[in-house]
């Protein structure tokens, strides 16, 4: 349902999009590709935002930055595409970004390559909450940065920000960290928290009122511990917090 709110945070992320396009230009050398599926897969990530971007919502989760198989294909944060199509029932077209990875190329929902992180997180988040509509204001998934960097070498290895020069990474900070500020303003949620350390230190600088930040176990398969019962973990985890009890 589109209202005050959700209208408000997609006026406010499309100008979030505008602000990361601005700062790609400044990136320095050539060995970077950047993609920014809030401007090729805009329609999308747009349904996504007037589904579940309700005031007061339960649990707002922040992840890093866009998966290769996820969120770079079609908008929706952690973004698997069965889960976007089956389970949070979104569908669209996707364009193509402007300067596309010949290794790394973004096939939309069509994408045949399935994001693991994506699915562990919807894959638990179904078995909790059933269907999309018992979830809507209850959960709301999030990115910390929109943008996703993808090398310029032969395989289009992933970059994560934390790993982007200093002086542009201070950049992209601000832009970032204005973002995820007005977004929990607008969203005000009863809990909050971080998949992985990353996110949840950027929570944890943003949420200075004294709002407890959940840290949850990232569940990419890079992560060792991830792969032994990440799900049990991570609702562990979750129900610790006093959350899913």
């Amino acid at each position: 349902m589109i209202n005050k709110v959700t209208f408000e945070l997609v006026e406010r992320t499309r100008a979030f999009a505008m602000e990361t396009d601005g700062l790609i230009a400044q990136l320095p050398g050539n060995a970077v590709t950047v993609y920014n599926p809030l401007d090729y897969a805009w329609d999308l990530h747009r349904q996504y935002l007037e589904t579940f971007g309700q005031e007061h919502v339960e649990i707002f989760l922040l992840g890093m930055n866009p998966g290769p198989f996820g969120m770079v294909q079609d908008g929706v944060p952690f973004g698997e595409v069965n889960f976007v199509k089956q389970f949070l029932k979104i569908d669209g077209k996707v364009d193509k970004p402007e300067n596309e990875h010949p290794s790394r190329p973004v096939l939309g929902l069509s994408c045949p390559r399935s994001e693991i992180s994506g699915k562990r997180l919807w894959t638990l988040m179904q078995s909790h909450y059933g269907n999309k509509e018992a979830m809507e204001g209850k959960l709301f998934v999030s990115n910390y940065c929109p943008l996703a960097f993808i090398s310029n070498e032969k395989n289009g290895r992933n970059i994560t920000p934390d790993k982007l020069p200093l002086e542009f990474r201070k950049k992209l900070e601000v832009v970032c960290d204005a973002y995820l500020t007005d977004i929990l303003v607008l969203l005000s949620p009863l809990h909050v928290g971080g998949i992985g350390n990353y996110a949840a230190k950027k929570l944890k600088h943003i949420c200075k009122d004294g709002q407890d930040v959940i840290t949850l176990l990232h569940p990419s398969p890079a992560n060792p511990l991830a792969n032994k019962d990440w799900a049990g973990i991570c609702t562990a985890q979750i129900k610790a917090a006093g959350l899913w009890n």
